[in-house]
């Protein structure tokens, strides 16, 4: 579970993703939009977002702005002070 945005009155909006530990340092540097094609896949993302909280590193490193298409809408991430992504 990946925090996105928080409003003005403080309510959090959270999504839930696949979160990767690309270099397997204990940190998560990368995500995906989650899909959770059955209720037992619906338990176990439950699980892991008890276990594991929800994951405000790229809130706090980086800004979301949602994106909205026709055929896929999701939350687009920059991380701050990142020449590489615009």
């Amino acid at each position: 579970m990946l925090l996105v945005e928080v409003a003005d009155d403080g309510e959090e909006t959270c999504e839930l993703v696949e979160l990767y530990d690309m270099d397997e340092d204990g940190h998560h540097e990368a995500f995906c939009r989650s899909r959770v094609m059955s209720p037992e896949e619906l338990a176990a993302a439950a699980k892991d977002v008890e276990r594991d909280g929800v994951n405000r590193w790229f809130f706090e490193n980086g800004t979301f702005a949602w994106q909205f298409s026709e055929d896929r809408s999701w939350w687009n991430w920059k991380k701050n002070n990142d020449p590489t992504t615009s």
